[in-house]
């Protein structure tokens, strides 16, 4: 929290899944790389739950959080960070990478509100957060690059999609193409991963 002046934070690689609360101190904070932690830990935290019989919040807690802190490492979506509430106040972010937004609806609604981002990328998109979603991600006009990993084709109600947006990666269960990816006048980059899309 007394990094004032820090532009720049990466902490991808790392064990790291909740950021703390003083990050929101950090206002000249442009860019936030998190999540994907390293291949090292997740293989360690998968031989204590087959070898050792430890539950999923005894392995993590052992190896990379305090009693304390809920662990996210899961099989499909492990990698992300969360949010502490207050993000919003982060008004010169630009990037945001990694973010885990499964576990409440506050986080989608601070990323709502942070209308200067030109780079997203978010994991934990569902069935029950993904109209929230949708709607945070029309409030951001200023979007070049939107990433999502989501459970299933869940991006269909965006109503304005962002229109400066030149890239966007789509990962999961994803049936078929939103409709709206075809107002993306800018678009000139399309990712599919892990899709079952009969369009491509």
């Amino acid at each position: 929290g007394n990094l004032r002046q820090l532009e720049t934070l990466d902490i991808r690689g790392t064990s790291i899944v909740m950021l703390p609360q003083t990050i929101i101190k950090l206002q000249k904070l442009q860019h936030l790389h998190a999540g994907f932690p390293t291949k090292g830990n997740y293989l360690c935290t998968r031989h204590l739950l087959h070898t050792y019989g430890f539950n999923q919040l005894d392995a993590c807690t052992s190896l990379c959080c305090g009693a304390a802190t809920p662990c996210i490492m899961m099989d499909k979506d492990y990698g992300g960070v969360v949010l502490p509430g207050g993000a919003r106040k982060l008004k010169s972010l630009h990037t945001i990478r990694g973010v885990h937004v499964a576990y409440g609806d506050a986080v989608i609604q601070e990323i709502g509100r942070l209308s200067g981002l030109r780079k997203l990328g978010v994991m934990g998109i569902n069935e029950k957060n993904d109209v929230k979603f949708c709607s945070a991600i029309s409030n951001l006009s200023r979007l070049e690059s939107l990433s999502v990993q989501s459970d299933k084709g869940c991006l269909d109600d965006i109503t304005l999609p962002p229109k400066n947006l030149r890239s966007l990666k789509l990962e999961g269960r994803l049936g078929v193409l939103p409709v709206w990816i075809k107002k993306l006048q800018n678009l000139v980059k399309l990712k599919l991963s892990f899709t079952t899309s009969s369009q491509v």
